[in-house]
C-alpha cells in the first residue's frame, strides 16, 4: 500500500555531533555514518497538508522527528530516534509507526514543540542544496523490533536558512546529544514524498 504525502514548511535542522553520541542511540549492529564528512543529528519538522494511504485520505497533522545516519546492507539510511505527531497523525501507529503525541507549532520561520523544550526561529537565505541529507531512501525505526521503509521524494525547492536566535533543544540534550552551536538549516516551503506500507520487519 502506498502512502503519499504533500507537506509544507519542511525544516531540516542539523548539528554536528560525535560518533559515540550517535552510536548510543543506534540499535546493536549498526554503526554511525558520516554525512559530508561529519556525524550529524537532525531535527526534521513539517506540516502534512494532504495525502492518501491507498485510497483513504490522510488528515492534516504536524510531525517532528529526530534522526541520525547509518548504513544498512551497504546503503545509506536514516534511523529515526524519536517521532512526535499532533493528534490526527496518530493513525500512523496502526501501520507500526512509533509515533507519540506532542503539541507542535510549525510555520515558515518557526518550529516549536513546547512540551519537549524545542524551539527554532529562522529566516530563509537564498537557494539551498541538501546534498547527502536529501539522498536517503531507506528509513529504519524500532517498533516491536526493527522495521524499514522506502522513501521516494518528489520535487522540493530548497532554501538555506539561518537562526535568528539560539535554538532551544532540550529534546536533544535528553537523548544524550551535547549540541551547543547553531544548527545548519535547510527549508522547503512545499515538498512531497511516498512510502510503502506496511513497513517491513528487519530480520536480525
Amino acid at each position: 500500500m502506498l502512502l503519499s504525502l504533500a507537506v509544507r514548511n519542511l525544516l531540516i535542522a542539523s548539528w554536528e555531533t560525535n560518533k559515540d553520541a550517535v552510536a548510543r542511540v543506534l540499535p546493536p549492529g549498526f554503526q554511525p555514518a558520516e554525512i559530508d564528512g561529519k556525524h550529524l543529528v537532525s531535527i526534521v519538522t513539517y506540516r502534512v497538508e494532504n495525502g492518501r494511504v491507498g485510497r483513504l485520505p490522510v488528515p492534516r497533522f504536524s510531525q517532528l522527528n529526530v534522526r541520525v545516519y547509518t548504513r544498512h546492507g551497504g546503503e545509506p539510511a536514516v534511523f529515526f530516534v524519536s517521532t512526535r505527531v499532533t493528534p490526527f497523525g496518530m493513525g500512523g501507529a496502526l501501520f507500526g509507526a512509533p509515533y507519540r503525541p506532542a503539541r507542535l507549532r510549525i510555520r515558515r520561520g518557526r518550529a516549536d514543540a513546547p512540551g519537549l523544550g524545542m524551539s527554532i526561529r529562522y529566516l530563509t537565505a537564498g537557494p539551498g542544496y541538501p546534498k547527502a541529507l536529501g539522498g536517503h531512501e531507506l528509513g529504519i525505526f524500532e517498533a516491536a523490533g526493527l522495521r524499514t521503509f522506502r522513501i521516494r521524494r518528489g520535487e522540493a525547492l530548497w532554501e538555506d536558512a539561518v537562526p535568528t536566535e539560539p535554538a532551544r533543544v532540550e529534546l536533544l540534550l535528553a537523548l544524550g546529544f551535547d549540541v551547543r552551536d547553531d544548527p545548519a538549516l535547510l527549508y522547503a516551503e512545499r515538498a512531497s514524498f511516498d512510502a510503502e506500507l506496511p513497513t517491513q520487519k528487519l530480520a536480525r
